[in-house]
């Protein structure tokens, strides 16, 4: 009963119904291109072994300081420009990725990744907190966290086949198309929408 109330409320919360749409393309998306990075590292940059973790450190250097950077800009992380237009610089940089040999301008690309995921983050919990009951809150970020996960796996298998059929740059071209489609529907089907206003804490 309780599985279903959650299921009901998402089906009709203008919220969460458009956002799980949208993630479910951004997923889609992101899955194969994150998973196969070590395949992009060997076959389109024709690195090393040892060059891979480079690629690493970049995503975990941008990750690291995502939320700082974001905290120095803003406080209100419920402007939802700062969820989609980060899908629209990492679709971008998926495709040009794919489009340069230039390992340093990769490095830079995956960079900016790091820190599109972190802010990302910090503002896709704090719009889903924000706009969703308490009493089914719960059920949402699971029903999220599973629509996420399930398209993140049909993604890789998808990309794998991709990747054999029509060479890696294939996958981070059409993963970037995705995610610009993901960051162009969220900015459009949610750019008028207004989070609830928590009331003011009464006073004694």
């Amino acid at each position: 009963a309780e599985a279903q109330e959650g299921l009901s409320y998402a089906r009709q919360d203008v919220f969460v119904s458009r956002l799980l749409l949208i993630q479910l393309v951004a997923s889609l998306a992101v899955g194969g291109t994150s998973a196969l990075l070590i395949v992009l590292s060997e076959r389109h940059f024709q690195l090393p072994p040892a060059g891979f973790p480079t690629l690493l450190i970049a995503i975990g250097a941008g990750a690291l300081l995502g939320p700082l950077v974001l905290g120095l800009f803003t406080q209100n992380y419920k402007d939802v420009r700062l969820l989609f237009v980060p899908y629209l610089i990492r679709g971008v940089g998926d495709i040009l990725i794919a489009w340069s040999a230039s390992f340093p301008f990769a490095l830079l690309l995956l960079f900016v990744y790091g820190l599109n995921t972190s802010t990302g983050m910090v503002v896709y919990n704090s719009m889903v907190q924000s706009a969703v009951p308490d009493r089914v809150k719960g059920r949402v970020f699971t029903l999220m966290d599973m629509a996420w996960s399930v398209m993140e796996i049909a993604s890789i298998g998808l990309a794998g086949l991709l990747a054999d059929a029509l060479g890696i740059q294939a996958v981070y071209y059409v993963g970037g198309l995705l995610l610009v489609l993901a960051g162009l529907a969220g900015l459009t089907l949610l750019r008028h929408y207004h989070f609830p206003v928590a009331p003011e804490p009464a006073h004694a």
